[in-house]
């Protein structure tokens, strides 16, 4: 869809100093060096680090741009892993010798991973990508993922989560209400997120609840279970979603922003998204580094890179989805783009959010334990 015009860092290496050229002195062999937790890290680029990295993350397409590009710069074997589900991740480090050096992550999972012990602090003052991230998604990490003064994750992207996506041709103006997925004249042409936070976050904003602290889970469990028969399938794989609304096997449903976006501008679906009157969420997904990691110093070094601006912008471009910036910064980060017509002021405008949307929106934090639970037993009978 479109090439990546970087600076050439090689070539800015040659304009630097003794003590910026020290900065960039290279890998450190067979990986035989003292080893250092990665808060400790005393510059970044770190004057050595590490020859190889093991990544998982759940946005290939931005993995693998951000591998190749990374790789191309610097002399580091990175090794990649891919997954459905963040608990598959999350048992390696459980489990121990997980061999993981950086990893994507969302709230629940970061906030668990603190609290057991398995991630790192990261020396965020070192950091050019916190400094770039902004106010609302840095109050958000300092709210939810600092301990005793050190950050534990970093935003990889913000999202709406869920966004309620309909097919333009089919309606005459946008949804504004999740009693949507309630209208038996729309039976079998529309489908639910297989989600027990999501299917059951519906349930309560359409019963007039707080879905992070709901008062009736009784009343929940039936008004999905009567949304049920209305359903084409109960969605588990993007893909999968997006395909259903450009075969137009289905005209209204939950999915999210990113999802949308591929689905409009990539697929050329007649879709866009709205967030209902009841309100929604905002969600992050995040970059955590594991507890013992094989790597820390190229770790921290390959993390801190791929979420700068300049390179976290191309998520967009690879994966669809909205880098952590705020609406009205989107015109400069991706003005050369435009310029160069690599992308539409529709496609930038699409993902401003419009300011009504924002103010039904708030941040998802850490869902606990007994909540996630309540809602996982909710939703198994439900399916059942």
């Amino acid at each position: 869809m479109w090439e990546q015009n970087t600076v050439d860092r090689r070539s800015m290496v040659k304009g630097l100093g003794a003590a910026g050229l020290a900065g960039l002195a290279g890998c450190l062999g067979d990986n035989d060096a003292e080893y250092v937790r990665p808060i400790e890290v005393e510059s970044i680029p770190p004057a050595e680090y590490e020859d190889d990295l093991v990544v998982w993350n759940w946005y290939p397409g931005y993995r693998d741009w951000a591998v190749e590009e990374f790789t191309n710069e610097y002399d580091v074997d990175v090794a990649t892993e891919g997954y459905a589900d963040a608990s598959e991740w999350y048992s390696r480090l459980e489990a121990g010798n997980h061999q993981i050096d950086n990893v994507g992550s969302s709230p629940y999972w970061t906030d668990l991973s603190i609290r057991e012990g398995y991630a790192e602090p990261l020396p965020v003052d070192l950091m050019e990508s916190w400094e770039a991230l902004p106010e609302i998604a840095t109050e958000y990490v300092e709210d939810h993922y600092e301990r005793d003064g050190d950050i534990y994750a970093m935003v990889q992207t913000i999202t709406q989560y869920p966004t309620l996506t309909y097919n333009e041709e089919h309606f005459d103006s946008p949804p504004d209400s999740w009693d949507v997925l309630w209208d038996e004249g729309l039976e079998d042409e529309m489908f639910m997120w297989d989600d027990a936070v999501v299917a059951c976050g519906i349930g309560a904003w359409y019963t007039g609840q707080d879905p992070t602290d709901p008062d009736d889970f009784d009343e929940i469990q039936e008004v999905l279970e009567q949304q049920e028969p209305l359903n084409v399938t109960y969605w588990e794989d993007f893909n999968q979603a997006r395909g259903m609304f450009l075969n137009e096997e289905v005209v209204v449903g939950p999915l999210l922003d990113g999802q949308t976006y591929t689905a409009r501008f990539q697929d050329e679906a007649p879709v866009n998204f709205t967030v209902p009157q009841e309100g929604s969420w905002m969600a992050t997904d995040d970059l955590l580094i594991p507890t013992d990691c094989p790597s820390p110093r190229a770790s921290v070094f390959f993390l801190d890179w791929m979420c700068r601006p300049d390179n976290i912008k191309n998520m967009l471009f690879e994966s669809g989805y909205r880098p952590p910036a705020e609406g009205t910064d989107l015109d400069e980060l991706y003005a050369d783009e435009l310029e160069a017509g690599e992308i539409t002021q529709e496609e930038i405008d699409f993902l401003k959010w419009d300011v009504e949307y924002e103010d039904r929106l708030t941040f998802l934090g850490p869902i606990d334990d007994d909540l996630q639970n309540q809602y996982v037993e909710i939703w198994t009978e439900v399916k059942a």
